[in-house]
């Protein structure tokens, strides 16, 4: 029999960026670019994804057909945060990078950003440079 810290543990889900529904994406974002409001209340996050894995998906399709990437979605502890200002850049006819861009409105929207990062930098190892 598990104890109650344990249960509470698995209900827990692990941070994970998402572009299509169900599918973590494995690759982790090499830039995450903050922007921030000098009042502090609004601001974005621009994530650069090169070559992530959901493009593997395409090239293994076994069946004729056409996969829509049209958000990024970060899930953790039962929240989530969802992004439609997705962008992809081809070269040579193939899918290399998606950038996704995230909005913050007030003060709540940040701290949900940073409860994420937070979550999935201990997660993924990814770790905070600030830039003067």
């Amino acid at each position: 029999m598990q104890n109650l810290e344990t249960e509470e543990q698995d209900l827990m889900m692990k941070p994970q960026i998402q572009f299509l529904s169900g599918f973590e994406e494995i690759t982790i974002p090499r830039r995450v670019r903050l922007t921030r409001s000098e009042s502090g209340e609004t601001g974005t996050a621009t994530f650069l994804f090169f070559e992530p894995a959901v493009f593997s998906i395409f090239l293994n399709l076994t069946f004729p057909g056409i996969i829509l990437i049209t958000g990024m979605d970060l899930l953790w502890d039962k929240k989530k945060i969802t992004s439609k200002d997705i962008k992809i850049y081809f070269r040579e006819g193939k899918p290399v990078v998606i950038r996704a861009i995230l909005v913050f409105r007030n003060s709540k929207d940040w701290f949900n950003f940073f409860n994420f990062m937070s979550s999935y930098s201990k997660e993924t190892g990814l770790s905070f440079t600030e830039f003067k």
